[in-house]
């Protein structure tokens, strides 16, 4: 079974991810309904990414009232029928990943559906925090970021948001994958605004 797994270290907190997502699902750029999405301590440092585990016991599975959320013993995929979802959020409420969310399009809770097995937003991400490797190798990388900022003590610098060339070529995948038209500065600018949020929430938070 392949798994999304999150390095923090290596993300820059772009949004690349989460705008892929909702440009794939929703067909525009919304952060807040993306099935991907970075958690932060109210700053711009994420800390994780809320994103399906495809659990080897899903706790949506058992949680849903109507038997509407199945698991494929083959290949280990979690997938809904939601047109038959009457929102009782028992999914949402039970996940211990945090990664189902209510879709404003469809009228029903989703989760990530690894976009038929080559998520976009592994695939947009610019520094590789990203990615879509079997159990083994996600539990590797978690280990190892871990022994590298704690036991060892290794101070990582958070790293660069793209430059201009950088969410140019994001810009390019995403149409060129989703022909849709969409320009670099239409991402920036999403960016900017989710950082701004994240940074608004901590103040307030902190108040």
């Amino acid at each position: 079974m392949k798994r999304i797994g999150f390095d923090p270290s290596r993300c820059s907190f772009c949004g690349l991810c989460a705008m892929a997502c909702s440009l794939t699902k929703q067909g525009r750029i919304a952060v807040s309904q993306s099935r991907i999405r970075l958690e932060t301590a109210g700053d711009c440092r994420p800390l994780r990414a809320a994103v399906c585990a495809q659990c080897e016991e899903p706790a949506c599975v058992t949680a849903c009232m109507r038997g509407i959320i199945d698991r494929d013993e083959a290949s280990g995929l979690v997938t809904r029928r939601t047109e038959d979802c009457f929102r009782c959020a028992a999914c949402a409420v039970n996940c211990p990943a945090g990664a189902c969310m209510e879709d404003e399009v469809l009228n029903a809770f989703v989760s990530c559906d690894l976009c038929g097995g080559d998520p976009l937003c592994v695939r947009v991400c610019p520094e590789g925090a990203l990615r879509y490797e079997d159990d083994a190798a996600v539990s590797a990388a978690v280990r190892i970021s871990y022994a590298q900022s704690t036991v060892l003590g290794e101070d990582k610098t958070q790293p660069n948001l793209p430059d201009e060339a950088g969410w140019e070529k994001a810009a390019d995948l995403l149409r060129r994958t989703l022909t849709r038209q969409v320009s670099a500065k239409e991402l920036e600018r999403e960016c900017l605004r989710m950082r701004r949020q994240a940074e608004e929430e901590g103040l307030d938070h902190d108040a």
